[in-house]
C-alpha cells in the first residue's frame, strides 16, 4: 500500500511539473537601450502583479547598447513591466510592454519619464526610392510623422523603423512617398510579432510579405 501511495505521489508531481511547463513559454526579446543611462539589473513582472523575477541580464546594459534576452513568460500572459536599475541604484519602470507583440523593444527616457517604442526591419524591394514613410493603425484616418526622418530608403535597402505600438491594434497601413511625390499605399500590415516586413510591387501593384 505504501509503495502504491508513493507511485501516486510521483505521478501527481510529474503532472504538476508538466502543467507548469506547458503554462510557460520561452521567447527572445531584443532590448535596445537609448535612455542615456546604463543599467546594472533588469527585472520583469506581469503588469497586473508586483512579482519581480530574477535579474534578466547579469552584465551591464550600457546606453546605446542592445542585448537579446531569452525570457520565460506565462503562456497566456503578454503585458509585462520592466524594472531597470541604474548605476546609482535608482529605478526606471517601463510599464505595459506587450511581449507577445514586440520582439524588439527600444527603451527611451523622454520628458523625465521612461518610455519605449517597437522596432522592426523594413526592406524595400519595390525598385523605387522612398523619400518619406508614414504609419497609422488601419482604423485611423490620421497619418503619423515621417518615420524615415531626413533619410531616404533606396531600392534593396533595409531600415530599422521605430514606432509607438498600440495596445488595441495589430493592423497598420503604410504610406510610402516616392521622389516625385506620388504615394504608394500598403494596407492592413500585421505588426504583431513581426520583425521583418518586405515591401515590393508586382505589375505595378503594391504587395508585402513577412520574413522570419
Amino acid at each position: 500500500m505504501e509503495a502504491e501511495m508513493k507511485q501516486v505521489i510521483i505521478v501527481v508531481l510529474l503532472l504538476l511539473l508538466l502543467e507548469n511547463a506547458v503554462a510557460q513559454k520561452e521567447i527572445e526579446v531584443t532590448i535596445i537601450n537609448k535612455t542615456g543611462f546604463d543599467f546594472i539589473d533588469l527585472y520583469l513582472s506581469p503588469s497586473d502583479k508586483n512579482q519581480w523575477g530574477e535579474d534578466l541580464y547579469t552584465g551591464v546594459l550600457n546606453n546605446r547598447e542592445a542585448q537579446t534576452l531569452k525570457i520565460t513568460t506565462g503562456k497566456d500572459v503578454c503585458k509585462y513591466d520592466l524594472k531597470a536599475v541604474r548605476l546609482d541604484s535608482s529605478v526606471l519602470i517601463f510599464k505595459q510592454m506587450n511581449l507577445c507583440m514586440m520582439p524588439i523593444i527600444t527603451l527611451l527616457y523622454e520628458f523625465n519619464e521612461p518610455n519605449f517604442v517597437q522596432d522592426f526591419m523594413l526592406e524595400n524591394r519595390t525598385g523605387l526610392t522612398f523619400s518619406e514613410l508614414y504609419i497609422k493603425n488601419a482604423t485611423s484616418q490620421i497619418w503619423g510623422m515621417n518615420v524615415l526622418g531626413l533619410n531616404v530608403l533606396t531600392p534593396d535597402e533595409s531600415a530599422v523603423i521605430s514606432f509607438k505600438p498600440s495596445d488595441r491594434f495589430c493592423l497598420y497601413d503604410f504610406k510610402a512617398v516616392l521622389l516625385n511625390g506620388m504615394p504608394v499605399l500598403y494596407t492592413s500590415i500585421n505588426l504583431c510579432n513581426q520583425m521583418h516586413v518586405v515591401l515590393f510591387r508586382y505589375e505595378g501593384t503594391p504587395y508585402y510579405r513577412y520574413d522570419f
